[in-house]
């Protein structure tokens, strides 16, 4: 790692402004949640909260064709920067005064004017990797810049949830404002020594915005192989999305870590799953390297299945057990998936298809945190026999893929 630094130095200073900006996403996350939460129509504000963060990542779709589309996106790098820090100025203002449901709408969506500009910038920073990286070495680059997201997101807010018993919520926003208020610095000082790679980078010149984004979709679901993976890790995001609220409800019955308290137990497989994610982040250029994607979310998929059975006979262990090699084999594959969709694609539509792929990416997760708590009310076990059938799709469906295009998945393997 410290050698690829060394030898892709402007690629590092570039991915280290990027994490500096995945800060200012995270920071303020708890103390939105917080303020929703103390309102008497709690429920509501949380709803509105989660819309505002989730909502750009799928208008993420278009606003990459549009990235392509700009020549100076240096410059318009720091405009984002400075207009996000614009809008957690208004969110600190907003919550100078008592909080209500009116004026958390109002900050959520000011959350989602910059989250909308945060998805932006991601797409306009996205050709400067395949620019400044070779092919051969993409994978490591994408390994790691998911190992710094995954840590950022995890300190990012924890720090905020920390700050909070110290600021007030208006005066935290304010702190994150001033980190947004950084990172446009912090472009405009490496923007010198970009001026010539970003001359090289093509724009995207035909067509409009809709046919674009059709394109897109199109390029990578006409590809078994990468319409397989996109697939597989879109579901393996719809499980982490639909397990904690199942498990909250497994561990009120479950006799087992006595000792622990329930919040403690939900923070723990949170933990858990954090950890081994950064781990698989860590050794994804080291271990499975003769492996391919598809085979390795298969055994991901498996796992899935073992966890639905630790719900059926009742055991934590093999639930916590089962997800950190869930969360270890995604976080290897995670990486690699990005590079091959770098390396695959021409830098003039770069942008848009990372967009594309990550709006798709979190499709599944609302899905799922709705579905498998809606069977619970049923009855508890059909949730768990839910996962085991969710794990069973998954795995038909992944191979019914791999199936209709046997001969390309065996060059691929």
């Amino acid at each position: 790692m410290i050698e690829f630094i060394r030898n892709n130095k402007l690629f590092s200073k570039l991915a280290g402004i990027n994490l500096v900006s995945k800060v200012g996403d995270r920071l303020f996350y708890t103390a939105m949640l917080t303020i929703a939460t103390s309102l008497p129509s709690g429920g509501i504000a949380v709803m509105i909260v989660s819309a505002s963060e989730t909502l750009p990542i799928l208008l993420s779709l278009f606003l990459g064709v549009v990235a392509d589309k700009q020549k100076n996106k240096v410059r318009l790098l720091i405009f984002c920067s400075y207009f996000r820090m614009a809008m957690y100025i208004g969110i600190g203002l907003i919550f100078r005064n008592p909080p209500t449901l009116i004026l958390v709408l109002f900050a959520a969506g000011l959350n989602f004017l910059s989250d909308i500009s945060g998805n932006y910038a991601s797409a306009l920073f996205s050709p400067f990797t395949k620019i400044l990286v070779q092919a051969k070495e993409m994978e490591q680059a994408q390994g790691i810049v998911s190992l710094g997201t995954q840590l950022v997101s995890v300190l990012a807010t924890f720090i905020g949830a920390s700050l909070l018993a110290y600021f007030r919520e208006s005066s935290l926003a304010f702190i994150n404002a001033s980190v947004f208020m950084l990172v446009a610095i912090m472009y405009l000082g490496v923007s010198p020594s970009l001026k010539g790679h970003e001359e090289k980078i093509k724009t995207l010149e035909k067509g409009n915005m809709f046919s674009a984004v059709k394109d897109n979709i199109r390029s990578f679901c006409s590809d078994n192989v990468l319409l397989g993976n996109l697939i597989q890790l879109a579901m393996l995001n719809g499980f982490f999305g639909g397990l904690t609220p199942v498990f909250a409800l497994f561990i009120n019955t479950n006799n087992e870590m006595m000792s622990l308290s329930n919040p403690v137990k939900i923070s723990l497989l949170s933990g858990i799953i954090t950890v081994f994610m950064i781990l698989g982040n860590a050794m994804t250029t080291k271990i499975f390297k003769r492996h391919s994607i598809f085979n390795i979310n298969i055994l991901s998929d498996v796992m899935i299945l073992f966890v639905g059975v630790g719900f059926v006979i009742d055991s934590i262990w093999i639930i916590m057990i089962a997800n950190s090699c869930i969360a270890f084999l995604l976080g290897i594959v995670a990486p690699r998936f990005s590079a091959e969709v770098v390396n695959r694609y021409p830098v003039e539509r770069i942008g848009g298809i990372i967009t594309c792929i990550n709006a798709l990416l979190v499709i599944a997760p609302p899905v799922t945190s709705l579905l498998f708590p809606m069977l619970a009310t049923f009855n508890i076990n059909y949730a768990y026999w839910g996962i085991i059938i969710y794990s069973i799709l998954l795995l038909v469906i992944c191979l019914a893929l791999a199936k209709k295009n046997c001969k390309k998945i065996r060059c691929y393997l």
